[in-house]
């Protein structure tokens, strides 16, 4: 552990100087001067800087810690070497360490304000997991490390008197202090940024759905029912809603109205409502109990255009096409029309190798223009899903009755083909993405 004491220079306002011609001799005596005064306003700041400025600083595995001169003598930093809990920095109350000691308490954590902890992305999966009070995480660096700022969740102050109210605000001050210390600490080491997290049971269970395997839950909504996720990757659609976001307790009247999607955690009776009212899709509502309590969240995203019910019903619908309601390839054989526009037609036809199927789709964009595709798709084993890694595109376009040109896009397309329903298919274009947003619906019904 290295300890310096610092000064931080401040910047002095400029003197505009305005100049005439003057003899050389003059001019001589003038740049002495210029450079006697430059120095003493050098040593001026610099002795103002010290005495308003001045720090210490405490450095551990290549990171530093500042102490303000205010606090510098009121405070006790201890730097571990290889902590086996990673712990960095620990900062205690000197005033209540020695009024423990008088007192001759052998309780270690007196006046303890707050640790610094650096720990792995895995390390920081399990303790989002679990429900611990007093942590946060706040910072990450480079190397994908996350630093910990670790609070007691109890009065650590010892005081000779407490009835003394200037002892005890000077415990409040030192605890203002350490508040403030995340923003400082990410400012003076380079490597770090700063990140958000929220600490509720909502965070906690949204976390076991990203980082364990036996967790037990359905997603569902009036749509299509009660879905079990079934090895779906969660990670991807619910790290949206854990980062960069606070969720806070709302009032019971702001309850949105309509529809809403359910997690439910069945083994313990628990589950989690999210909203789809419009302005109101980012109100969570937490039932427990059966029922017989509730509490509202309101998360406030960083992302502004983040929309919690969203996410969460696109999660789902991941969840619907990949258990494909029971459907087998062979029920999308047939003439399927895009549902809105009416101008897209995909024509699915069986192969006559087994497991395959041939595509064909025609898209207008005019009455001489249209788009082709064209591919061999194959069953995936996942219920009612065709993969393709062939698809040719073309742009044709007519002249005239008699003259036609093609144009080729590309012979390389990839994508997938699955079955919402008997009578709704959607199309994942991996390449260009044409049908992003489009359902079709069965021509023949």
């Amino acid at each position: 552990m290295i300890r310096t004491v610092t000064a931080r220079h401040i910047a002095c306002p400029g003197t505009k100087i305005i100049s005439s011609p003057l003899l050389k001799s003059e001019r001589k005596k003038e740049i002495k001067n210029e450079k006697i005064i430059s120095l003493f306003l050098v040593i001026s700041t610099f002795i103002v800087t010290i005495s308003c400025y001045a720090q210490t600083s405490y450095t551990n595995d290549g990171l530093t810690l500042s102490v303000t001169e205010e606090f510098a003598d009121k405070v006790l930093v201890k730097t571990p070497e290889n902590d086996e809990k990673g712990i960095l920095f620990s900062v205690s109350e000197k005033e209540s360490v020695e009024a423990a000691k008088a007192e001759g308490y052998p309780w270690e954590s007196a006046g303890w304000l707050f640790d610094i902890s650096c720990i792995s992305e895995d390390e920081m999966h399990k303790l989002r997991c679990d429900d611990i009070p007093g942590y946060n995480i706040f910072a990450e660096d480079t190397d994908g490390n996350y630093y910990i700022y670790m609070q007691p969740t109890d009065v650590r102050v010892v005081r000779e008197d407490y009835n003394d109210a200037a002892a005890l605000e000077r415990w409040t001050a030192a605890n203002r202090w350490a508040h403030s210390v995340r923003e400082t600490f990410i400012t003076e080491n380079e490597d770090l940024t700063s990140i958000k997290f929220s600490y509720t049971s909502l965070d906690a269970y949204l976390a076991r759905i990203m980082y364990t395997d036996d967790i037990k839950y359905t997603v569902s909504t009036t749509e299509f029912g009660r879905q079990q996720p079934n090895g779906i990757k969660a990670s991807d659609y619910i790290a949206p809603l854990t980062h960069d976001v606070i969720y806070t307790s709302a009032r019971d009247e702001e309850t949105p109205d309509g529809e809403y999607l359910v997690l439910d955690f069945p083994d313990i009776n628990l589950r989690f409502d999210f909203f789809f009212e419009e302005g109101k899709e980012n109100y969570i509502r937490q039932v427990w109990f059966n029922g017989e309590h509730e509490m509202l969240y309101k998360a406030e995203f960083t992302d502004k255009n983040i929309k919690a019910s969203e996410i969460m019903n696109d999660f789902y619908h991941e969840i619907v096409l990949r258990n494909s309601l029971g459907y087998t390839p062979d029920n999308m054989v047939g003439t399927w029309a895009e549902k809105i526009a009416g101008r897209g037609f995909i024509e699915i036809t069986e192969s006559e190798e087994p497991g395959k199927y041939h595509i064909m789709i025609n898209w207008s964009a005019s009455a001489w223009q249209k788009a082709v595709w064209e591919m061999t798709a194959e069953a995936t084993g996942n219920g009612a899903e065709l993969r393709y890694e062939n698809g040719k595109h073309s742009i044709l376009t007519w002249q005239s009755e008699d003259n036609m040109t093609e144009e080729e896009i590309y012979t390389n397309g990839s994508g997938t083909f699955n079955l919402l329903s008997t009578f709704e298919l959607v199309w994942f274009d991996e390449t260009e993405h044409a049908a992003d947003g489009s359902v079709f619906i069965n021509a023949g019904m």
